[in-house]
């Protein structure tokens, strides 16, 4: 008798402790892909963000680039104006001839300078800076 209720009991407790092992074992599996998922997930955010930040940069630095050429342009133009404008007033005789070299002078300044702006408006503009994405929380463990 002592041998069969030994054996009742042997067998109740293994199948006590096999169904909630593999209960267990079941949830450690879930939660294992739902980890895996919350990291594949934050670094593919991560990737996505550094991607941005570079393509970022880079159109940061072509404006500059374009911009520094519009204004060199303009400074070499504007240079060459006011030499001509004024070796135009030093050589000329009349007062009025004066006035129109100056006039003259100015309104090609005035060009020079919507040129430049019109210039510096058609260049594509840097997109807004990346935010930094928001990591998401990690999964919470099973209760056991």
């Amino acid at each position: 008798m002592n041998k069969k209720i030994i054996t009742v009991a042997i067998l109740s407790v293994s199948a006590l402790l096999t169904t909630s092992t593999s209960a267990i074992a079941d949830d450690n599996s879930s939660y294992k892909s739902s980890v895996d998922a919350w990291k594949s997930s934050n670094k593919a955010a991560n990737d996505t963000y550094k991607a941005a930040v570079e393509s970022y940069k880079t159109s940061k630095q072509n404006f500059a680039a374009a911009k520094k050429s519009i204004n060199e342009k303009f400074k070499a133009d504007a240079t060459a104006s006011r030499a001509k404008t004024k070796a135009a007033v030093e050589a000329a005789t009349t007062a009025e001839a004066k006035k129109a070299a100056k006039a003259s002078g100015k309104s090609e300044m005035d060009a020079l300078i919507a040129a430049r702006s019109t210039a510096i408006a058609a260049v594509t503009p840097v997109a807004a800076k990346p935010t930094k994405p928001v990591k998401a929380d990690r999964p919470a463990k099973p209760a056991k």
